[in-house]
């Protein structure tokens, strides 16, 4: 059967989302065979990778018992409470009802049964959320120190807060505590690590190569660019109208942004989204 130039376009997005996805648990300890990209990956961040992936739970089986697996195997490692706050937030959109129903159901078992092996993390830049939790605790700290080795310029609070959902004050009163300590400068809300060597040597990274993401956003940018796809293709649009062009634009923005300016071969997985996105 001949597919629709909207349907190829939807596919080519949707697989090129679904190789991120298994190109990062696969760094992340799951034994799946996965395309290889030229560059080191950005950080992971294991939140945003759990609730995209939840998406495709019943229409990508492997996935979804992979997903399982390392839950099931990481659970202490992950924070429930940002999952949790999502769930609350999407709970009322029909179109999340997936992720909703699936989170509950892993969220909600003691015990999992499953039947892929997991592995070990690997030591990349790509894995530094796990390790940083490893060392500071599964709390906002872990995540803003991570932050701030992917910006040795600095970062603003608020936007730690909106890419973690940590509130503000949480944020706010550990960067406050950490200069207090003098580790970090902060000044109206703007944190700046002081010397980044000793965190760089406990993570067991290089600061040149932590390329941060806020892959909530990013995720979040390109499934609603599917459903917009899935949309236009059940009403017979065409692919080159505006409407699509315009959508296309305004998620190509988004991960463009997500990356904060990061050149484009630094961060590998955020360009092949983009050029999924912008192949017409």
């Amino acid at each position: 059967m001949k597919t629709s130039p909207t349907t190829s376009r939807e596919e080519r997005v949707r697989a090129a989302l679904l190789d991120v996805l298994h190109v990062q648990w696969r760094e992340l300890g799951v034994p799946f065979q996965t395309p290889e990209f030229d560059q080191p990956l950005e950080v992971i961040d294991p939140e945003a990778l759990l609730w995209c992936s939840l998406h495709f739970f019943g229409s990508e089986p492997r996935l979804e018992e992979a997903v399982r697996s390392w839950f099931a195997t990481n659970r202490a490692r992950v924070n429930t409470q940002r999952l949790n706050t999502l769930t609350r937030r999407n709970e009322q959109e029909p179109a999340e009802a997936t992720r909703v129903a699936a989170w509950r159901s892993i969220n909600g078992l003691r015990r999992l049964v499953t039947r892929k092996h997991v592995g070990l993390a690997a030591s990349t830049p790509a894995s530094l959320h796990l390790r940083s939790r490893d060392v500071l605790g599964n709390d906002c700290a872990a995540y803003l120190i991570v932050a701030l080795l992917g910006s040795p310029r600095g970062v603003r609070c608020r936007d730690v807060s909106d890419s973690t959902g940590y509130t503000y004050r949480c944020v706010a009163d550990t960067a406050a505590s950490w200069a207090d300590a003098g580790l970090v400068r902060l000044e109206h809300g703007f944190c700046t690590i002081l010397d980044p060597t000793p965190w760089a040597q406990l993570l067991r990274c290089d600061v040149a190569d932590v390329v941060t993401v806020d892959w909530q956003a990013a995720y979040g940018a390109v499934l609603e660019f599917l459903r917009t796809l899935e949309r236009a293709r059940a009403a017979g649009v065409a692919e080159d109208s505006p409407l699509l062009s315009a959508a296309a634009t305004k998620a190509d923005g988004v991960l463009q942004g997500a990356a904060a300016g990061v050149a484009p071969e630094r961060a590998p997985a955020i360009e092949a989204l983009r050029d999924a996105i912008r192949a017409g």
